[in-house]
């Protein structure tokens, strides 16, 4: 179970989207003889100019691995993880969990405050009946010119009720960095790394992760990283009106190293809590 939940708290809307210039061919200004152009021909122009500067929105993420990055004030998520291999032993015997949570505080002047409501039983008839409450606080800033970071800290199991008392508080302690795409460095990166008190050994014993992710498109990425004892891959989609739903297709274990290999299947889903925030 703490393998779930771990995996579910990592979706953790963070810093998810960088924004990289889309560059178009177009002619050089000074070979341009606006005398020269028929009024369609000079809007057309201008349009393309217009198109050049638009921003295209790469995003860019992590899967199984904790973030520096909290969520943003304002913004409440849903966020939902399953495996069919409980607890990495049991072959065929799915475990889900659903987490609820919402962005306080200011981590760029302050201090940001995410606190998680994570159920563990999620079967119609026992929905809610164990659970637990965490917290992450989490801190921006930026990593040189073009890097921007965060360092977080999440405290795990301050409240448990149902099946999960038998859980120990935990904490975590993470540091990641967000290089977004442009001109020479075409695809949004992401790094993270960190240290924990249930992170090795199936989340029983103290453990450092650490992992990368990269943005290839406007609705896909990929991301890799090591969890304690074991690599965890996945392919990252984002869709929605907003691209605000992010579907995680995953492998645990990838190489097998602990006889675990297992399939990873997760979402979140982030919106403002009202139309704007100022």
């Amino acid at each position: 179970m703490r393998l779930i939940l771990a995996l579910c708290a990592t979706l953790l809307p963070g810093l998810a989207a960088a924004q990289t210039t889309r560059f178009i061919s177009l002619p050089e200004a000074q070979s341009i003889d606006p005398a020269t152009l028929t009024d369609a021909e000079l809007l057309d122009l201008l349009d393309r100019l217009e198109h050049g500067r638009a921003p295209k929105v790469r995003r860019v993420s992590l899967f199984g691995i904790p973030a520096g990055f909290g969520a943003p004030r304002g913004v409440w998520f849903l966020s939902a993880a399953a495996t069919n291999r409980r607890d990495r032993v049991f072959a065929n015997d799915w475990d889900a969990s659903f987490a609820v949570g919402f962005g306080l505080g200011d981590p760029v002047n302050g201090i940001g405050i995410t606190p998680v409501i994570d159920f563990t039983s999620v079967s119609p008839h026992h929905f809610g009946e164990s659970g637990k409450v965490g917290v992450k606080f989490s801190r921006e800033m930026p990593f040189g010119p073009d890097w921007q970071g965060a360092i977080g800290l999440d405290i795990d199991n301050i409240a448990t009720w149902g099946d999960s008392r038998v859980l120990d508080v935990e904490w975590t302690f993470s540091v990641s960095a967000v290089r977004p795409g442009g001109p020479g460095w075409t695809y949004p990166v992401m790094l993270s790394a960190g240290y924990g008190s249930a992170i090795d050994k199936g989340g029983n014993d103290p453990g450092w992760f650490a992992g990368a992710g990269i943005g290839l498109g406007e609705t896909y990425g990929l991301s890799l990283g090591w969890y304690g004892d074991e690599a965890i891959g996945a392919l990252n989609l984002w869709t929605g009106r907003n691209r605000n739903l992010q579907i995680s297709l995953g492998i645990g274990d990838i190489t097998d190293n602990v006889n675990g290999r297992r399939v990873l299947l997760a979402a979140s889903f982030a919106r403002p809590f009202r139309a704007s925030n100022p």
